[in-house]
């Protein structure tokens, strides 16, 4: 015992809890975005670090802005019939339907629209109405359909056969599926009226030369009562300006102000022309189109009552957990379970999920008694397949699964505008709050500006200025929302606080990532970086590996740093940060962004940690419609692209959501997000990666 003592070791003390470090960092940009906060909490054993710019998967926030927005907004069944009985083509009259249509109310930041009015921008993409009909196929191909359950098709609504909605034919929008007898405790509750396959998409904007008056074509009645055909178009538009100095089509280069202001509508005076390949619309008036006024079909998940846990409203709440047998004269949350991500983000009151104890309708999907729908009296709470899939990827469900340690070994760092057209700025904030609600009194930085970030102001000219060691006094726990709350036409026209930012906002982005990961593990070893080497066109390569998972070769960038080649450094090795790509990109697009941390490794001032980043592919492979073999690649070994090859389609629009494909059929699955660990491994047997250690500090 003395000598224990004279060594200054009590007998009762323990050593120092060692820290799993995997030296590796996953982040990506918006659809790289939610995929790396998939990814990411579904596997959090095989990273350190997660940075989700531009929104991690909020399931909860993007379930209520597809039901309450993308496809709601529409009138009560009641006020429909009434217009309807007056004239069954007032349906398609924006006036007779406009003053019963509903516009929920928004929380903050979050985009007010509903189904006839999408938000619109050329900000990282131009997202307009056909843009739109691409991603929500594309986001049913990767988790299922989120509206409707078809026994026979994880993709096609009940009714629909999918090899029609695979290959839709010429006459999709003239000849619709009608599907009879289809139930909606909202909109078709006894069943009387057909739901149908409908077109959609979005039209050309004509203008009047003279005032920039946007052209109506529902100034005449009779396109009201009958659309008008494409081939019509310009004949109107140049009629109607005739005395307004002619007709001229806007464009997103030469009228941005005009597109933002205008795009992303439905005109119900023009024939829509590209197929809806996931919803059905109620055709209230049986003419086999989808007019203005009528709704779209969702029975996605059983009605219930948002109270939260503990079952009550705030009026029934006894302020002890319980529930009083009548209201009461105060409902200010008793029980203090009304959901915030600020104030109370364990909260479970309207937090736009169904949780255990929340009263619902056990009345199955269609929510009619007496039909036995799918999961009617199960005595069990029921959702589509689809809900369940997106859940399961979902980042504030997989962080309330964790265990506190995993929970505690992460560094998290999530951004987004104030006015993401997909509310990406809202989702990074959902997110971070649940997690710092997790993490106590553990520091986190919480920014509405760069500048904000502690040490990052240039003194001389209160630049944003990142580039410098202060890294490791900033808070691991990092969000970082951008954007002016009253921006001007101009700001808008650049982007300001959108779905990337201006050029200014989106340079600052990537500049507070690769300095802020880079300060990951202050103890790791730092091999030598002299200015000069190997230059960055023979380190940032495109290659390709067999994948077994995909049956196919798969495409990856990488970039390894400055001095990897140098003979003193032949038996070093170094972290990995996994870079994920945006919807309708590529990784090869994506892989100029690695000279940024080039440049600030090789500078004495700077000294940035050297890092191998690897860029994953989030595109779908292409599939040989003759012999179905499979190449997830752009280019062949010929350097030949596969698109162009004769029976080589692509499996999807523009992205894959990094997560495993659903696809048309049962039969049409594809594990595209277990490839991405497949290309995990591959990198680690192919490059001189750090492996996973215990360690005393980072």
């Amino acid at each position: 015992m003395l000598a224990l003592l004279a060594c200054g070791k009590p007998p009762d003390a323990t050593p120092p809890k060692k820290i799993l470090t995997t030296y590796r960092a996953i982040t990506g940009v918006s659809m790289g975005a939610a995929g790396t906060a998939a990814l990411g909490f579904l596997r959090p054993e095989r990273f350190d670090v997660i940075a989700s710019q531009g929104g991690p998967l909020d399931a909860a926030l993007l379930l209520r802005t597809i039901d309450h927005f993308h496809l709601g907004g529409f009138c009560p069944l009641a006020d429909l019939e009434a217009i309807a009985k007056q004239d069954p083509a007032r349906l398609n009259d924006p006036d007779a339907v406009r003053p019963c249509m509903r516009r929920p109310a928004s929380i903050q930041w979050e985009r007010s629209q509903d189904y006839n009015h999408w938000a619109f921008t050329t900000n990282g993409g131009t997202f307009d109405r056909d843009a739109y009909l691409k991603l929500f196929t594309d986001l049913t191909l990767a988790y299922g359909n989120l509206i409707t359950e078809n026994p026979a098709s994880p993709f096609a609504p009940p009714g629909v056969d999918p090899t029609r909605l695979r290959k839709p034919p010429a006459d999709f929008c003239a000849n619709p599926v009608r599907v009879k007898g289809l139930r909606n405790a909202e909109y078709n509750p006894d069943g009387k009226y057909d739901a149908i396959t409908y077109c959609d998409g979005q039209p050309r904007l004509y203008f009047c030369r003279d005032n920039q008056e946007l052209v109506d074509f529902c100034s005449d009645p009779r396109n009201k009562a009958t659309p008008l055909p494409v081939s019509a178009e310009q004949a109107f538009a140049d009629a109607y300006c005739a005395a307004k100095g002619g007709s001229q089509v806007a464009d997103k280069r030469d009228h941005p102000l005009f597109m933002l202001n205008n795009a992303g509508e439905v005109d119900p005076c023009r024939e829509p022309t590209d197929p809806m390949l996931v919803a059905l619309a109620v055709d209230l008036n049986g003419n086999g189109r989808r007019d203005y006024g009528e709704p779209i079909l969702s029975n996605a998940q059983e009605r219930y009552d948002d109270v939260g846990a503990d079952g009550c409203a705030d009026a029934y709440e006894d302020g002890a957990g319980g529930c009083l047998g009548a209201p009461s004269a105060s409902a200010a949350d008793p029980n203090r379970d009304n959901y915030d991500a600020e104030l109370n983000a364990l909260g479970t009151e309207a937090d736009w999920l169904w949780e255990e104890g929340e009263p619902y309708r056990d009345l199955g999907l269609d929510g009619v008694a007496g039909t036995a729908d799918q999961g009617e009296g199960n005595g069990q709470y029921d959702m589509v397949p689809g809900r369940r899939t997106l859940l399961s990827y979902d980042a504030r469900s997989n962080l309330r699964k964790m265990e506190p340690d995993a929970r505690g070994r992460l560094d998290f760092l999530a951004d987004g505008g104030i006015r993401d057209l997909f509310n990406f700025g809202l989702a990074s904030k959902q997110v971070f709050g649940l997690l710092r609600a997790y993490h106590g009194e553990r520091p986190a930085g919480v920014y509405r500006d760069f500048l904000e970030i502690p040490g990052m102001v240039d003194k001389r000219t209160g630049a944003f200025a990142p580039w410098n060691a202060r890294w490791r006094s900033v808070p691991r726990d990092l969000l970082l929302l951008y954007g002016k709350e009253q921006p001007t036409d101009d700001d808008r026209v650049q982007g300001e606080g959108d779905h990337v930012g201006t050029a200014g906002q989106a340079v600052n982005r990537f500049y507070t990532l690769f300095n802020w990961a880079a300060a990951s593990w202050p103890s790791l070893e730092r091999p030598s970086t002299p200015f000069g080497g190997a230059p960055a066109s023979e380190r940032h390569q495109m290659a390709w590996y067999p994948s077994k998972l995909l049956d196919a070769p798969r495409e990856y960038g990488v970039a390894l740093p400055p001095g990897y080649e140098l003979p003193e450094n032949a038996e070093k090795r170094y972290p990995v940060m996994y870079m994920l790509h945006g919807y309708g990109m590529r990784p090869e697009g994506f892989l100029a962004s690695a000279l940024i941390p080039d440049a600030y490794v090789t500078d004495p001032d700077v000294r940035l940690r050297p890092m191998i980043i690897v860029f994953a592919d989030g595109a779908c492979c292409f599939v040989n419609q003759a012999t179905l073999a499979r190449d997830c690649r752009e280019k062949d070994e010929t350097k030949t692209y596969l698109g162009d090859k004769p029976g080589f389609v692509r499996e999807c629009n523009a992205g894959t959501f990094y997560v495993n494909r659903k696809g048309y059929t049962w039969d049409d699955a594809l594990p595209y997000g277990d490839a991405f660990f497949e290309l995990m491994d591959h990198v680690d047997q192919s490059y001189r990666t750090l492996p996973p250690a215990e360690v005393d500090s980072r």
